[in-house]
């Protein structure tokens, strides 16, 4: 039993830093206001010549190329500045498309995973271990968050380009991702600039949903470590008192009682 528990509370904890990640992540590609930010905070109508209504209505498009279940694939038309009608990407940029969206579909898995063994979790450690351990286990997860949060705060921090480039080489099997600011739309319309701001902005979300968890389990830990060590300063009190309001109970007289 001592061995189940133990690897009961590994897992939670190992548990936690994953399913808040990944769960932050997949709330901001879910967020069409994400997308809409990026266009109009960074100039992508003017960097790309196409009106931006006509952006934002690709923005549409590419959220719910991404986010929905067998999509039809992505072909965008969009009318530039000039009023020419053509398609937003490139034969390269759409085949990168095709790639990330493989990318958020695995991640998407892998959040309903994280998040349900976490909840799954979390529910044997109550039952077989008890609130403490589980309170134990949770402020674990969420310190091993916080520390790997600032790990990679760290480095985007010392070098955010080089750490995405690192970052893309990793995740694709192919340059597809390399593309010039100069003529390709679609990192003009997602610039670096954004990606290290939604970065900053998930990693600092994710910090606060763990110190919020850090700071709950502690204030219960401390709270039921008081009350365990309460001292009982009259131990027979209780008893005393109950003995002192018990009605004395007599037997029933016998009948030789009343004659003699």
């Amino acid at each position: 039993m001592t061995a189940i528990r133990a690897g009961l509370i590994g897992m939670f904890i190992l548990a936690i830093p994953i399913a808040l990640i990944v769960t932050n992540i997949r709330v901001a590609i879910s967020e069409q206001r994400v997308y809409d930010y990026s266009v109009k905070h960074y100039d992508a109508a003017e960097v790309s010549n196409i009106p931006e209504p006509e952006l934002l209505r690709a923005n549409e498009e590419i959220h719910r190329y991404l986010t929905a279940q067998g999509p039809a694939p992505l072909a965008v038309n969009v009318t530039n500045a000039r009023g020419v009608r053509g398609p937003l990407f490139t034969a390269k940029e759409t085949a990168h498309m095709a790639d990330v969206r493989d990318l958020v579909q695995t991640l998407f898995n892998v959040q309903v995973v994280a998040a349900a063994s976490a909840l799954t979790l979390a529910v044997l450690l109550l039952v077989f271990a008890g609130s403490r351990a589980l309170a134990i286990a949770a402020l674990g997860g969420a310190l091993l968050t916080g520390g790997v949060l600032a790990l990679a705060g760290v480095a985007f921090a010392s070098g955010f380009n080089s750490a995405w480039t690192q970052f893309h080489v990793l995740a694709f099997s192919n340059d597809f991702w390399a593309l010039d600011p100069s003529r390709d739309h679609l990192i003009q319309m997602f610039p670096d600039a954004f990606w290290r701001d939604i970065t900053a902005l998930i990693v600092f979300a994710a910090l606060v949903e763990a110190s919020l968890l850090a700071g709950a389990t502690a204030t219960y830990l401390v709270l039921a470590g008081r009350e365990r060590r309460k001292p009982v300063l009259w131990p027979g009190l209780a008893t005393a008192g109950a003995a002192h309001h018990r009605r004395p109970t007599t037997a029933a007289p016998r009948a030789g009682h009343y004659f003699h």
